[in-house]
């Protein structure tokens, strides 16, 4: 019985060695796939890189949206939030889908007016129910 607890012991030993090495290689599998895995904790890392690949669906052809309008929509949310790596990255993926420095333009610009018209009609307590009726929604 003593023996066979000891055969028990190594195996649960050596399954949670190799485990634990499983995991490592799995997780290094993931840095390779893609560098922005390496921002997220090892334990969870594997379910955001598969989040990450079903978000990117949003710049492909299987959106509603297309492409290049979905990356504008991303610039011009980038330059509104003032996120560096955003704009970086999203203008430079926006024109790889085609757009031009003029859309791109015209995407960034969008994006200030709707801040700065936000901040007009906030500061002077504008009142959602008087915007309702001037834009014809009631």
């Amino acid at each position: 019985m003593k023996k066979m607890k000891k055969i028990t012991l190594l195996f649960l030993l050596i399954s949670s060695f190799a485990f634990g090495q499983s995991k490592e290689n799995a997780y290094q599998e993931l840095l390779k796939e893609s560098p922005f895995n390496s921002m997220y904790p090892e334990f969870m890392a594997e379910d955001a890189a598969e989040y990450f690949k079903e978000f990117n669906k949003l710049f492909s052809e299987e959106s509603p949206i297309a492409p290049k309008e979905a990356r504008l929509v991303a610039v011009s949310v980038s330059a509104a939030i003032r996120c560096e790596y955003c704009v970086s990255a999203q203008v430079h993926l926006a024109k790889k889908a085609g757009a031009t420095d003029d859309e791109i333009k015209a995407a960034i610009q969008i994006a200030a007016e709707i801040q700065r018209f936000s901040t007009l009609l906030y500061g002077n307590d504008f009142g959602l129910d008087k915007l309702n009726k001037i834009i014809g929604k009631e």
